[in-house]
């Protein structure tokens, strides 16, 4: 018995020893990467838009924080129908709809995976969301007429998902969609209209969507999203013009990148913008997570849009009063019926993770100038 207990003791004390060491190696990565030290220094593509000043490159660290491949993506998902998911209706879903296949991605199994590697409606896409920003977008997964696949890499640029493709381990920026190293360096990839929203909204949009079928059911991150953290790395830019965590719909033009702040917009509301002299219409859900931009020009007609009263799902545009699908962007009624507005790429974002990136952003209703003439 003696013996026993001396063997328990040993092993005890070793594991505590382990875990004792576990913990000063995490500790000494990440305050070694955070300040410098075990990060690796890359400058981004001259045309990105991330660079502060155009053509001149600007100097990032990418942080390796995991093994490539720690996080699995998902590459041969399965899909049940919406009335056979258990998910509750206010669980957040990334949606994609393609020549009549929409397909529901959840959150919670995104924040666990990454990306997930899929075709729909023939199209090879990647599903991708970085948990540490919120940031949720949809990729062609087709270059030079070659269809790749993406994985994690279980790096970050500053603290949003780093990807590689495995045809030849170039590494892609998520929130930038562009390649930082490798024979894909300053690529940028396609983007397919997707839609950040709840399950609820989803299934109300495409009553006949698949959900993808997979566990995790509770989001890993559900703590993380309520607390005040800036990611793993902490800031990287000094803005406090919103809180760290504010949920903002992200949208670059040209060289102009500007952040609408979702609480501020309010439910259900619509944004009439100029930017870059392109005419724009952010339109926000009254779920209060969902918002999507439009190209307010429809061929020779420059469009102006307001909500419609007693009607939360519609917009109206004032020239016309034409009726359309707030989240959809078809004309449901009226002169331009059948219609459908041009859906321009953003994306959600916690501020602090659009601001890293982006610090020249203009953020509505704060500091933008009046917009200018559309053209």
């Amino acid at each position: 018995m003696a013996l026993i207990r001396i063997l328990t003791g040993t092993v005890l004390s070793m594991w505590a020893q382990l875990i004792f060491a576990a913990l000063v190696v995490a500790f000494v990565v990440f305050f070694g990467q955070r300040f410098g030290f075990f990060g690796d220094s890359i400058r981004l593509a001259p045309t990105s838009a991330a660079n502060l000043d155009p053509g001149n490159p600007r100097e990032v660290e990418l942080f390796t924080l995991l093994p490539k491949d720690a996080i699995l993506s998902i590459d041969e998902p399965q899909f049940i129908r919406a009335g056979e998911a258990e998910w509750s209706s206010s669980t957040q879903v990334i949606g994609i709809e393609v020549e009549g296949d929409a397909r529901a991605y959840p959150l919670p199994v995104l924040a666990a995976r990454e990306i997930v590697n899929d075709v729909v409606g023939g199209r090879p896409v990647a599903v991708t969301y970085c948990p540490l920003c919120l940031t949720g977008l949809v990729f062609d997964r087709t270059l030079d007429g070659q269809v790749v696949e993406f994985g994690v890499s279980g790096k970050l640029l500053m603290n949003v998902l780093v990807m590689y493709d495995r045809e030849t381990g170039s590494l892609w920026s998520q929130i930038l969609r562009e390649g930082l190293t490798g024979p894909n360096k300053g690529r940028t990839l396609a983007v397919v209209d997707s839609l950040q929203t709840t399950w609820a909204t989803w299934k109300r949009l495409h009553p006949d969507t698949l959900i993808l079928d997979i566990d995790p059911r509770n989001d890993g991150y559900a703590s993380y999203y309520r607390n005040a953290d800036a990611g793993v790395l902490g800031d990287f830019v000094e803005d406090d013009r919103l809180p760290t965590k504010a949920v903002v719909v992200g949208i670059v033009l040209g060289r102009t990148p500007r952040a609408y702040p979702l609480p501020e917009v309010g439910q259900g509301g619509v944004v009439n913008d100029v930017i870059e002299r392109t005419p724009v219409a952010v339109v926000f859900g009254d779920d209060g997570v969902t918002g999507v931009v439009y190209h307010r020009r429809l061929g020779d007609q420059l469009l102006t849009f307001a909500p419609l009263v007693g009607d939360p799902d519609s917009i109206v545009d004032r020239e016309t009063e034409t009726v359309w699908d707030a989240l959809t962007g078809r004309a449901l009624r009226g002169p331009l019926a059948g219609a459908v507005l041009q859906r321009l790429t953003a994306t959600n974002s916690f501020w602090f993770g659009w601001r890293d990136f982006y610090p020249h952003t203009t953020v509505f209703g704060l500091d933008q100038p009046p917009p200018g003439p559309a053209s």
